[in-house]
């Protein structure tokens, strides 16, 4: 007669839940300590006393859910002893699990099912700690997934409605926080998809058990519960979990990874494993599985089926490239055996392909997703069987098909594939096998795979520019004009044939040439607009481009200078020789930069005019002393000739740039005129005439001072026109 308001409204759940305790330890007791029952007198009694406390449960409040949960939980660690049958004990823990939930789906307390799941987890956890048993925990995890979907709504049918948890992180999707029963669902699935994933390292049955439950549970998911859009994002969960087996299979001492490296060193004669190709056929039916569950979701206008046609075009392929990374099977059982089973994958991947686009009309991303799929199994095929120019020229090939397939198609998911190419290509072509491979194989291949990659992203890149694919073209676009740096420069050390060394200063030059031409291309291209973003990349190539450029100018003037370096030897005859390459063809590409490039600031234009000024100077001091001395410029003195030759030199540009102020009336260049001539004349007084005597010295003093009163008058003159062009234009200036 106790009202809930009284202090011992709580006494009769408390008793109620210590005899249903008592009652559980009693049967645990009776089998496992005095033997006095066996297994099935055993478990009929404990589904009975479940079942009770199902009924009291409903009846008496959550109090005693509670404690009768925590304690059948915990009665069988509180009895002691040792189980030589773990099995009914994971069956036990299991029921008890079922119970709570049970309770919690007649009268709504969420946080029995909770209680239940927790304590249900951490008790087959413990009970495999002490007394192992990996089928029946293996078996216990998997219903316990199931018992998340199925008992909360007591419905064998699952039909769970509401947010997905993958709504969550979608903007502008009325979706709101995914209700309890999707995300207890969610907490079990991934619980027993990560604990399944741990136990498969236990050995060879557990391992196979294992991906066979995790399969089933990723199949269920999409046939069973089919009628649940909540739970579709939960197939993520057991596949996981599936491709973490594979990735700990390797880590293990022993088991099915194992025996399967084992046939590397067996005998002639043994019969080659299957194990790659019936893991690589589970994904494969995972992935065919997935692209029904999108159909059946596009014909019922239902759930998610793009979600699913993801699913479909990566199940299969994410179980081959994880077992590549992690079995590496064509080392073991042959390249050729292991790309057929790419090759397969690739078959079922456009046959999934070919389903989507006979039912999708002009929505073509599940076509798109699952020719991604294909052509990515496609290009694995190739990298291991092909050698490295021909596997190059492939994947530039898959990437070329890829475009035409978006620009046919309109499927923009395929440009991701193309974005992925150029980083594989560029991959290829400069780190793996990259520089050195380009450097010591046939020339012709080297060429080929060049050659052959840089015109697929060229012909790929106008392909797509009508789609305004933005991405893939900088993609495209920055891995065209790169590689064809890379490859110019290679052509460089290449072409003078094996035996030549390649540290020389003209060779040196031309690879700066290469390298700063690059750079000027992006920034001319920055006349072409294309956005912001697009804008930003090519300011990043520019920069990277010309400071690798200055880089290699800066190791020409320091380290394969022929003025300081003797082993530097001058090649070809007077002015037409290896200078002009070194040093004088980087001086003319900044002086057109700086003419032609109206783009840049004025301030860039200017250092870019003064860099090129004093490159061109010292291309022709080192034209002029190889004139006087022949190859070998270093390590010797300066004749009177050679000297004069200098000073006949300044005083001819000094002379030109004087013209050129007064043709062009600029003042500027007047000034610097005058500049060059008075440092001729320093030069003069300091350096050539100081070893002259007598009368020679006396003519030469003569002849420079009547030089100097000739310039002198010509640049008042010049000064004088200067004034009188301007003065016109300034005159109505109040």
């Amino acid at each position: 007669g106790d009202g809930a308001d009284s202090a011992t409204a709580f006494l009769p759940s408390v008793f109620s839940g210590a005899g249903i305790i008592t009652l559980f330890a009693a049967i645990l007791a009776a089998l496992h300590l005095y033997a006095l029952i066996g297994l099935v007198p055993a478990l009929a009694g404990l589904v009975a006393v479940a079942v009770l406390a199902i009924v009291l449960g409903w009846y008496s409040g959550p109090l005693l859910a509670a404690i009768g949960v925590v304690g059948a939980m915990a009665a069988p660690f509180i009895v002691g002893g040792e189980s030589e049958t773990p099995d009914l004990l994971y069956a036990y823990f299991t029921l008890v699990t079922l119970v709570g939930m049970t309770i919690d789906a007649v009268r709504r307390w969420a946080w029995v099912t909770l209680l239940a799941l927790v304590l249900g987890y951490g008790a087959v956890a413990l009970l495999y700690a002490s007394s192992g048993g990996a089928e029946g925990l293996a078996l216990a995890l998997t219903l316990f997934a199931l018992a998340a979907i199925a008992v909360p709504p007591l419905s064998l049918t699952p039909r769970q409605s509401g947010a997905a948890l993958w709504q969550m992180f979608q903007p502008g999707l009325p979706a709101g926080w995914p209700g309890f029963p999707t995300r207890v669902a969610w907490g079990a699935f991934a619980a027993s998809a990560a604990m399944l994933a741990l136990l498969s390292t236990e050995n060879a049955a557990a391992f196979w058990l294992c991906i066979i439950l995790l399969a089933a549970l990723f199949a269920l998911l999409a046939i069973w519960a089919r009628h649940a859009p909540a739970l579709e994002d939960m197939a993520a969960a057991p596949l996981t979990g599936l491709l973490a087996v594979l990735v700990l299979a390797p880590k293990t001492g022993d088991g099915v990874f194992t025996t399967f490296t084992a046939f590397a060193t067996a005998e002639p004669g043994t019969a080659m494993p299957a194990t790659p190709f019936i893991l690589a056929a589970i994904g494969a039916a995972l992935s065919a599985v997935a692209a029904w569950r999108s159909l059946w979701g596009r014909a019922k206008a239902t759930g998610w089926p793009l979600g699913w046609a993801a699913g479909a075009a990566l199940a299969g392929p994410l179980t081959i490239g994880t077992l590549e990374i992690w079995w590496r099977p064509g080392e073991i059982i042959g390249a050729y055996p292991w790309a057929l089973s790419a090759a397969a994958m690739a078959i079922l991947m456009g046959l999934i392909a070919g389903w989507f686009a006979a039912r999708d009309g002009d929505d073509k991303r599940r076509v798109a997703l699952a020719v991604l799929a294909a052509l990515s199994m496609i290009a694995f095929a190739l990298t291991l069987i092909l050698s490295d120019a021909a596997l190059t020229l492939a994947l530039a090939l898959t990437l070329l098909i890829a475009a035409v397939l978006d620009r046919r198609y309109d499927m923009r998911a395929l440009s991701l594939f193309v974005q992925a190419g150029v980083i594989v290509i560029g991959w290829r072509l400069v780190w793996s096998p990259g520089i050195e491979w380009a450097i010591y194989a046939n020339l012709g291949q080297m060429v080929a795979a060049f050659t052959g990659s840089i015109v697929a992203l060229v012909w790929a890149h106008s392909f797509l520019r009508p789609l305004k694919r933005t991405a893939a073209l900088i993609m495209l676009e920055s891995g065209a004009f790169t590689l064809g740096a890379v490859f110019l420069s290679l052509l460089i050390y290449r072409i003078p044939g094996d035996g030549y060394s390649y540290n020389t200063h003209w060779s040196t030059g031309l690879f700066a040439l290469v390298w700063l031409a690059s750079s000027a291309n992006q920034i001319w291209r920055l006349r072409a607009g294309g956005g912001r973003l697009m804008r930003g990349i090519r300011l990043i190539l520019a920069a990277v481009f010309g400071l690798t450029g200055l880089l290699i100018l800066a190791a020409l003037y320091l380290f394969l200078n022929p003025l300081t370096s003797a082993a530097e030897a001058v090649t070809g005859p007077i002015v037409l020789n290896s200078l002009l390459l070194g040093f004088l063809a980087p001086a003319l590409l900044f002086g057109f930069v700086a003419w032609r490039f109206s783009n840049l600031p004025r301030w860039m234009r200017a250092l870019l005019i003064a860099t090129a000024s004093l490159m061109a100077a010292y291309w022709l001091f080192l034209a002029i002393r190889h004139a006087w001395q022949g190859p070998i410029l270093a390590k010797r003195g300066y004749g009177q000739g050679e000297l004069y030759s200098y000073t006949i030199a300044m005083l001819l540009t000094g002379a030109g740039l004087l013209y050129q102020a007064i043709t062009r009336h600029s003042t500027l260049l007047r000034r610097l005129a005058m500049s060059v001539i008075a440092l001729t004349v320093a030069k003069v007084f300091l350096i050539d005439m100081s070893g002259l005597t007598g009368l020679t010295r006396v003519f030469s003093f003569l002849a420079l001072g009547l030089s100097l009163a000739g310039l002198a008058w010509l640049n008042r003159w010049a000064a004088g026109q200067s004034d009188q062009t301007t003065a016109p234009q300034n005159q109505d200036v109040p």
